[in-house]
């Protein structure tokens, strides 16, 4: 049966994605691209975004640029909550649909890449459900004995991700113990299914040093506007320190500082050096995705913006192909 929004006999609708790393300039771009546009709604792949109460420490669109430009997938979950790129993609193309339901045109704006790619190139999930009690156990753990244990198991995949992607060491060991079989041994299969979307996606390339200088500045910012007590404020909420929204490099060093294990110098470098450690996994995930680039080197939002919509509208009229 045909599906009446996307009849079969229609090539894939282009999507316009706004991607690049952290410190980039998505944020403050988007909206004014969507101001030039008219009549336009921001869907964010952001990993931290979705959280409630983390704003200052995900640099999220203000409640005035909100107020602006309808945005979608930021503040959902609750600290402790737990979200994937599978959850991910499900609410993007809801987000998607009504969008275009409301004659609206949508923009995906982020840069965490596994929910990018669960757009454009979707794999059915393999290996075993979340298990939220054996998360808590293996969250009691540091980095170095996850991937220590990992090792032990799965070496391939141990060094696949690395001592310091925590996430991703926790949801191999939950793998295994829950089948008893390490991680390397589920293949990846790809989905088959026609994706009624043609995710285009473009990224802001600033020069490596830039975006070093970027992130320390904002850095400080973030401190001057009150990070820690922000954390102290959800802190005192109830949760605790070990919530999956708190478990990064961000908020992690500002949960030592308040517990007197750091200083505010210390956190502040903690936060810097884990902030350019993030963006070189950013930067070698990103040289393997299919993104255009623009240059933003002596560019105003003014010129950036129109180099969007000019590459933007050849998919539109179907002069390129991404795949």
């Amino acid at each position: 049966m045909e599906n009446w929004f996307f009849p079969d006999n229609l090539d894939p609708m282009p999507i316009l994605c706004l991607a690049g790393p952290t410190a980039s300039g998505k944020t403050d771009l988007s909206i004014f691209l969507a101001q030039k546009l008219g009549k336009v709604e921001l869907i964010y792949a952001d990993s931290m975004a979705i959280y409630k109460y983390l704003n200052i420490g995900t640099a999220k669109p203000s409640i005035e640029q909100r107020g602006i430009i309808p945005h979608h997938l930021i503040d959902l979950l609750e600290p402790d909550q737990i979200w994937s790129s599978f959850r991910f993609r499900v609410e993007a193309f809801r987000c998607i649909l009504e969008c275009l339901e409301r004659h609206s045109l949508p923009i995906i704006i982020g840069g965490t890449g596994f929910y990018l790619k669960s757009l454009y190139q979707p794999s059915i999930p393999q290996g075993s459900p979340a298990h939220p009690r054996l998360r808590l156990l293996l969250e009691r753990y540091s980095n170095p004995r996850l991937f220590a244990y990992l090792v032990a198991i799965d070496p391939p995949r141990a060094f696949q991700i690395g001592k310091n992607d925590r996430k991703r060491l926790i949801r191999a060991l939950e793998i295994y113990h829950q089948t008893g079989k390490p991680p390397t041994s589920f293949k990846k299969i790809t989905s088959k299914t026609r994706n009624p979307f043609q995710f285009i996606l473009i990224g802001l390339d600033h020069k490596r040093v830039d975006l070093k200088r970027r992130i320390t500045e904002r850095t400080q910012l973030m401190i001057k506007q009150g990070l820690i007590q922000e954390t102290q404020d959800i802190l005192l909420k109830g949760f605790s320190p070990n919530v999956p929204a708190l478990k990064n490099f961000t908020y992690g060093p500002v949960v030592q500082c308040l517990q007197g294990r750091l200083t505010i110098q210390q956190m502040e470098k903690r936060i810097t050096i884990g902030t350019f450690q993030y963006l070189k996994r950013q930067l070698t995930w990103f040289r393997k995705a299919p993104v255009l680039w623009i240059s933003t080197e002596g560019k105003n939002f003014d010129i950036i913006s129109d180099e969007i919509i000019r590459i933007f509208l050849t998919y539109c009229i179907g002069g390129h192909s991404n795949e």
